[in-house]
């Protein structure tokens, strides 16, 4: 969106009557969340919020939204996802706290009139305490009828078959941990951030179908990668970050009559 010729798409940089004007025209607001966790040693802690943070940046250069702030901090990672309390770095907040935070937002947002808001999620074991908060500030709002709240997880985005496309021997999603996914889309996004000397992969010494707590180091790989990482490039990233940017368009299109 243009103001004075100025390109504005991110709520930090916006005068309120920007953002009084934004919202009247379009509408569309995104929240981009992450976590601050372990991703093995040659990913950054923040790898969940910039990917998420990018792509939300990605998406405002093609459709009229505003982006605001990332919640950098997400649930506790949990043993079979990275067990990141076990690496030194990692800083969760409590369920309880992030259904509060999601529910003071999204009453903040309906209160300043933001009808159209997507929560982009980056992290895992986010999902249902975003599914909680937002439920909850929609309550305290007196549930408005034109107001609508989306939640996606950007790896949900892309299907099985076109991940087994970019990466041979893909093992799913919930093993791709600080492996061959994340490490391509930070080769696209931030490649300075990644430390490829460090690419380490191992397994952990058992596997339970069940959780333990606390966490023992045996139920996680020492690196905190989770699977094998293979050739890892950025034009597998890139062609990850393409599905994902024009689903995003088709769910704004979809969901919000925006065109």
């Amino acid at each position: 969106m243009f103001f004075d010729g100025r390109v504005r798409m991110n709520l930090h940089e916006m005068t309120w009557e920007e953002f009084e004007s934004f919202v009247k025209k379009y509408g569309v607001v995104v929240i981009p969340v992450g976590s601050t966790e372990q991703h093995g040693p040659h990913l950054p802690l923040g790898t969940d919020t910039i990917v998420v943070s990018e792509i939300a940046r990605k998406l405002a250069e093609k459709i009229d939204i505003v982006v605001m702030p990332s919640v950098a901090w997400g649930y506790k990672p949990q043993p079979g996802s990275s067990g990141g309390a076990l690496f030194p770095g990692t800083c969760s907040l409590d369920g309880a706290t992030l259904i509060e935070l999601v529910r003071d937002l999204l009453r903040e947002l309906i209160r300043n009139k933001a009808s159209k808001i997507i929560l982009l999620d980056g992290h895992y074991e986010n999902s249902l305490f975003l599914n909680e908060g937002v439920d909850l500030g929609l309550r305290d709002s007196g549930c408005p009828s034109d107001v609508k709240v989306v939640i996606a997880r950007w790896f949900d985005l892309v299907k099985p078959e076109e991940y087994e496309n970019i990466f041979s021997g893909f093992k799913g999603v919930g093993l791709e941990h600080a492996a061959n996914l994340e490490t391509a889309l930070m080769l696209e996004l931030r490649p300075e951030l990644v430390n490829i000397n460090k690419i380490r992969s191992d397994k952990p010494e058992r596997n339970p179908p069940y959780q333990v707590l606390p966490p023992t180091s045996n139920l996680i790989p020492k690196t905190g990668v989770l699977t094998e990482i293979g050739t890892v490039s950025a034009h597998q990233g890139a062609l990850i970050i393409q599905i994902i940017i024009e689903r995003l368009i088709n769910l704004i299109k979809q969901e919000f009559n925006s065109n």
